[in-house]
């Protein structure tokens, strides 16, 4: 077995395990690292967009409603990345979910929504969630 001892500043170091005895560090721990990315993914897509809700059991709507709800991660994860790097999915996910209903409060008032006010409602909410 090989392991792999990554110090951490003021914390205990990380230990990586690996049965393949030649294999390089970099490359262990590259693949932990991925093995992560994929647990925090699939959490994600749990707790965000739906991956659980799905009460079909026919192969082919459960493949197109999986691959749907990791596309809609994606596509999330890289707006915030681009738009608000300040958030986490959740904080992102509920300033959607409040500019839908104050866009929503504004246009059954009879009023249609002009863009500035909407705008500044968002950046207001942004900065609320942030």
């Amino acid at each position: 077995m090989r392991i792999v001892v990554c110090p951490v500043e003021n914390a205990e170091p990380l230990l990586y395990f690996s049965t393949d005895t030649n294999m390089r560090p970099e490359k262990i721990i590259g693949f932990y690292r991925t093995r992560f990315q994929i647990e925090f993914g699939i959490r994600d897509a749990k707790q965000f967009t739906g991956l659980q809700s799905q009460q079909t059991r026919d192969r082919e709507r459960l493949d197109f409603a999986f691959n749907l709800s990791f596309t809609a991660l994606n596509v999330c994860k890289e707006v915030i990345r681009k738009d608000y790097p300040d958030l986490s999915v959740a904080q992102f996910k509920r300033l959607m979910f409040e500019s839908y209903l104050a866009s929503t409060i504004i246009s059954t008032c009879g009023k249609s929504p002009h863009l500035k006010i909407i705008q500044k409602i968002n950046h207001r909410l942004a900065q609320l969630a942030a």
